[in-house]
């Protein structure tokens, strides 16, 4: 089978030999009369965004051609996670956390009765700890938190324990949410998977996530692959219509050069506790926002930190067991991706991180 090398070498030939044609290709169409100032700023944006665009294309090409050609895609990719047998026994503590911030409450908590109902019909349950962690700060919401809490506790009585704990100060957001989990409750679990407020999980896709991280200890974070849960919302399910069509052979593809320096998309995810808490803790950027503080898009970094310390980053991609919500209009889905962009213009600062591996940088 091709080395890790020799992939990562090819991806990086077809990428950039395909995104210097186009850069050509553009150049010739907007140069028919000689250069202008509009066409230069044309093709300067052009340029910009060309590297991500060759990267889509190709990831999508090469898992297309390994869902055509290849009888199992997820062993060429990712060989070893299909070794989460339905038999094995779970043996591992597991926390779930589901970080919420002034959420429909009734919506958690319909997606939670819904998962842990499930989850206790396996008999597995008993394995399985349940994090309510909240950083709201409207005090009606918060109440109806805690009433939420109270109530499942009561359904679900021993058979899967439930904290409920609302942090006073948001400060990190989200990544400050799980590091404050981590230092008071981490020590007693093997391993987290991490929910948002919008995040729906079946129990197998849940135990397949735990088992494969018992046999495999080399696997810091393993990330599902998420598809958007039914809307009725036209824009929703026009989005939803593209992941689906696309979504698994990008993934397949990306996952074919990308191998154990894979993504980690904050969510329906697993984590391993300990080397978690030990080496994946963020810096705090010098400066003000919008690039400098506390880190947005934390769940990159999070994953490189993981493979600088020696443990595996993986992503599954088997389409099933896996949701999020997408946003319904396209005003949100721009705050969304704006949020996401001054993220990732904060990972400039981080580029000089000692230790990353060259991918990961």
């Amino acid at each position: 089978m091709m080395s890790m090398r020799w992939r990562r070498r090819g991806f990086a030939v077809l990428v950039a030999a395909s995104a210097a044609g186009l850069f050509w290709l553009m150049t010739r169409t907007l140069s028919t009369s000689g250069p202008d100032p509009l066409g230069i700023a044309m093709l300067g944006l052009f340029a910009l965004t060309l590297p991500w665009t060759a990267i889509g294309f190709w990831n999508a090409v090469i898992g297309f051609l390994l869902m055509q050609f290849s009888r199992d895609p997820v062993s060429v990719v990712a060989p070893g996670l299909q070794h989460g047998e339905a038999d094995d026994q779970i043996v591992s503590s597991t926390a779930l956390l589901i970080c919420i911030r002034n959420e429909d409450t009734q919506l958690i908590r319909r997606n939670l009765e819904w998962m842990l109902d499930a989850l206790v019909a396996t008999g597995q349950a008993q394995c399985f700890h349940l994090y309510m962690l909240s950083d709201s700060n409207q005090p009606e919401i918060a109440a109806a938190e805690v009433q939420a809490a109270a109530a499942l506790s009561q359904r679900f009585g021993s058979a899967l324990e439930i904290t409920y704990r609302r942090r006073e100060h948001s400060e990190g957001f989200k990544a400050g949410n799980l590091r404050e989990f981590c230092m008071r409750w981490g020590q007693a679990h093997s391993f987290a998977i991490v929910l948002d407020a919008d995040s729906l999980m079946t129990p197998q896709s849940m135990l397949r996530l735990v088992r494969v991280m018992q046999r495999c200890p080399q696997i810091g974070i393993l990330q599902t692959l998420v598809t958007g849960l039914p809307s009725a919302s036209p824009f929703a399910r026009i989005f939803q219509f593209g992941m689906r069509l696309g979504m698994r052979s990008y993934t397949l593809g990306s996952a074919f050069w990308q191998g154990d320096c894979g993504p980690y998309w904050g969510h329906n995810a697993i984590l391993r506790l300990a080397p978690f808490i030990a080496h994946c803790e963020l810096p705090m950027l010098r400066g003000s926002p919008p690039l400098g503080g506390h880190i947005l898009s934390h769940d990159q970094v999070e994953a490189v930190l993981m493979r600088r310390a020696g443990f595996e980053v993986r992503v599954l991609p088997i389409e099933e067991g896996s949701w999020e919500e997408n946003p319904p209009t396209l005003p949100e889905f721009i705050r969304r991706d704006l949020r996401w962009c001054q993220g990732n213009m904060q990972y400039f600062r981080l580029l000089g991180l000692p230790g990353l591996l060259p991918v990961s940088r």
